[in-house]
């Protein structure tokens, strides 16, 4: 077995992403055959390699498969991945998204499994980042009947941009609401930036608006057409994060909608409205939650309630309250009138976003 198939004397393990195109069990038959490479993951999903990317050395993925997009393609790159594309012959348009990513190769699904399997050997390997390089992303929801996820995203987002480069994104398909609280245009949109972030792979300056030191992509609500789709949305979070330190994305409720995003986040805040309703509201989005236990927000405490609510959100949701946020007039000013957030709520707000 040629020496050129190995890295740091082992194999390299590769996963194919399945395909109806014959291109993929044609390749996953002859790294069967000949023990070129260690064959470790035929995947299905994009978690199926984010999942298995600590064993992983190259991604082989069709241009044909619905949920790929430069910024995934980008993401795996900065996770130390090597990719190569493979696109339906002549189909250019699919070539470029492949190369916009950043594949190691582009190659035509005419290839022959040989030739796939010597742009695998031949990849640089030296080149590959060492491990993630992508920013923190922390995603905001709650359940309906207005918790406060938007001022808690909100404020986030506004904590972390005072330590370094923060990007906060309208992820509320349903009502978004960020445009309005900061007092910003409408459009562009999500919309807008979820296409450059598919066609480019990367959030362009035309769809980010500066409030302060914080960068804010707006949702988009536009009457008469569909709602965005949450792989677009999805593809936007991660464009987001090949720029931003932190990513802070506001879901709305949408946590079944959002469940990939959840998985993905490396802090998942649920907002609760700290009374009766609220937090039997939030016990029932507790037990379909899908990712790592949330970081518990009890919003609107008063003083007189504060014990009995901690031991109610103890009791309901089984988790421990991370932040109390006081009911203050002062909040709510600061939200109505397109202010900065209030003090009160920063101050209450430091355990997660220092």
């Amino acid at each position: 077995m040629p020496s050129r198939y190995l890295r740091n004397g082992a194999l390299l393990r590769v996963a194919t992403v399945l395909s109806a195109r014959p291109w993929e069990s044609e390749l996953v038959r002859a790294a069967r055959e000949t023990a070129a490479v260690k064959l470790v993951l035929r995947a299905y999903q994009p978690e199926d390699i984010s999942q298995a990317h600590g064993n992983l050395d190259v991604v082989v993925v069709g241009a044909e498969t619905a949920w790929l997009g430069p910024a995934l393609i980008a993401d795996w790159r900065r996770q130390g991945l090597h990719v190569i594309g493979i696109h339906p012959a002549g189909d250019r348009p699919a070539a470029e998204m492949l190369e916009v990513g950043g594949c190691d190769e582009v190659l035509a699904d005419t290839a022959s499994p040989e030739e796939i399997l010597s742009a695998i050997r031949l990849a640089d390997y030296s080149s590959a980042s060492s491990g993630p390089a992508t920013g923190k992303l922390v995603v905001v929801t709650g359940a309906r009947g207005a918790p406060g996820r938007t001022e808690v995203a909100v404020g986030l987002a506004w904590g972390f941009a005072e330590t370094g480069r923060s990007l906060l994104i309208d992820l509320d398909l349903e009502a978004p609401a960020i445009a309005i609280r900061l007092g910003v245009a409408p459009r562009p949109d999500l919309a807008d930036a979820a296409d450059g972030a598919r066609r480019l792979g990367v959030l362009t300056k035309e769809v980010i608006r500066q409030v302060g030191k914080l960068s804010v992509v707006v949702g988009s609500h536009r009457l008469g057409e569909p709602e965005l789709k949450p792989q677009l949305a999805e593809e936007t979070v991660e464009a987001g994060l090949g720029t931003y330190s932190v990513v802070v994305a506001d879901l709305g409720p949408g946590i079944v909608e959002h469940a990939r995003l959840i998985k993905r986040a490396d802090v998942g805040v649920l907002v609760v409205e700290a009374g009766a309703n609220g937090i039997v509201r939030a016990a029932k989005l507790v037990s379909e939650w899908s990712g790592p236990p949330p970081t518990l927000v009890l919003n609107r405490v008063t003083p007189a309630a504060r014990q009995e609510v901690i031991r109610s959100a103890r009791k309901w949701t089984g988790l421990e309250p991370a932040v109390l946020i006081p009911e203050r007039a002062q909040i709510q000013h600061a939200a109505r009138a397109a202010r900065p957030p209030d003090r009160a709520l920063m101050r209450s707000l430091r355990p997660i976003s220092r």
